[in-house]
């Protein structure tokens, strides 16, 4: 198009609306045809269209203009000898394309981008990764999809994927080692905070652990260290500890002096993260280990107890277990211990009951979840219908009586209440 036709079109703002919804037209349609609507017309727009179609539009509120129609109108004019597609590229200065057309190019690009990166995988757990994101089956894939959208800025996704890819090819767990997360994002990417769960990349590599562990959405703070625990990475090795007595450690063939000298005097230890990954086995002499969700329950327990040597193998989870509860349970049950579980008739205590067991399986036991044993701790402590819609996600069939009990009352039972009872259970098997 003649510079000075092209400047003629762009010089008159009624233009600009009209020839943006041609051109969406075309998009949809993929090519010239069909009409569009304007309303609230401009001064402007009034004066193109009555110019255009010669007819009174000084009065119009709104407009529809069919594409040929208005392609028709510039036969007699200056600007005959284009057609409507031609205006309309020059004046956006891009060919128009329809969706499907759009949509082919995308999907081609979206193939060769990660056909690029498959080729760069160092292993099997990047390779899985990158091929659940490009299905749009990865936890966290709508954060990649956002960043490819985006055009200009896929070089940089490519080069962020590449480190994720990397970082998982190296994880410290393929080699029975661990290693704290800054040190580990430093190796990789030579920033120790590259991988921080702010950070895109951050993000991005803990929705790659989940997919690859997990298999779900990233969620919770106690899952994400998880995540981090399974892949080699340390953090929060300080604070997130286990309570627990009774129980002895070692590393190789020796006795853990700490852990020795609590089980031989009775004490109660708190373990933190950092220790417990310093020791290789975790033992119970009897080859099982209570769990108690509550604290106020497992020091009743130690009080009852006291004097005795050993203390009956207990752990305390505090609640919903942390990440050390689970790793010294993991290592427990790895040994062959049987974990005897009790906790609250609630909601949570039943799904922390409900999901250890999927943990656990055959080295799990439910201990005193029985409706009988509910109607003994119930208390008059209502649950609000968001609280019981929880008991829907329960599955275990050992659960499913006292479930439906406490829909029925829609009250909870309290562990402290069966003190006596577990008392005695323990009193059974240590005796």
């Amino acid at each position: 198009m003649k510079k000075e036709d092209l400047e003629y079109f762009k010089s008159h703002s009624g233009y600009k609306r009209l020839f943006t919804a041609f051109r969406e037209r075309y998009r949809s349609l993929g090519r010239v045809g069909g009409s569009v609507r304007l309303v609230n017309l401009t001064p402007e727009e009034k004066e193109v269209l009555s110019a255009h179609f010669r007819r009174d539009y000084s009065r119009a509120y709104e407009a529809t203009v069919g594409l040929l129609a208005f392609e028709e109108s510039l036969k007699g004019t200056r600007f005959e000898e284009y057609s409507l597609l031609q205006l309309l590229e020059a004046y956006f200065g891009s060919p128009l394309t329809c969706k499907r057309e759009e949509e082919d190019a995308f999907l081609k690009a979206k193939e060769h981008f990660f056909g690029e990166l498959l080729t760069a995988c160092g292993s099997d757990r990047s390779r899985i990764w990158l091929e659940k994101v490009a299905k749009m089956q990865a936890a966290g894939w709508k954060m990649v999809h956002r960043r490819f959208v985006s055009e200009s800025d896929r070089s940089g996704l490519f080069e962020d994927i590449k480190l994720v890819c990397e970082a998982l090819d190296n994880l410290p767990a393929g080699k029975n080692e661990r290693e704290r997360l800054p040190v580990f994002s430093s190796r990789i990417t030579k920033d120790p905070h590259w991988f921080d769960p702010d950070t895109f990349c951050g993000a991005l590599f803990l929705n790659a652990l989940f997919t690859l562990f997990f298999d779900e959405e990233l969620k919770g703070g106690e899952a994400r260290a998880e995540a981090y625990y399974r892949a080699g990475l340390i953090i929060d090795e300080i604070s997130n500890f286990t309570t627990l007595c009774g129980l002895t450690a070692y590393k190789g063939d020796a006795g853990d002096p700490v852990w020795q000298a609590a089980f031989q005097n009775s004490q109660v230890l708190q373990v933190p993260l950092l220790n417990l990954s310093r020791v290789e086995r975790v033992v119970s002499p009897l080859k099982i280990v209570f769990a108690l969700e509550n604290p106020g329950v497992f020091t009743a327990l130690v009080d009852l107890f006291h004097g005795r040597s050993p203390l009956p193998p207990m752990v305390c989870t505090f609640g919903q277990p942390r990440l050390a509860t689970l790793v010294l349970l993991d290592m427990l049950a790895k040994s062959g211990t049987q974990i005897f579980y009790s906790g609250d008739f609630d909601p949570e205590g039943l799904m922390i009951a409900d999901k250890l067991e999927k943990r656990y399986k055959e080295n799990f036991k439910f201990w005193r979840f029985s409706v009988e044993d509910y109607e003994k701790s119930l208390s008059e402590s209502a649950l609000n219908k968001k609280r019981l819609s929880i008991l829907n996600n329960i599955t275990s069939p050992e659960l499913a009586a006292v479930k439906e009990r406490i829909m029925e009352t829609k009250k909870a039972g309290y562990q402290e209440l069966l003190l006596e009872e577990l008392c005695t259970d323990i009193i059974d098997v240590i005796s």
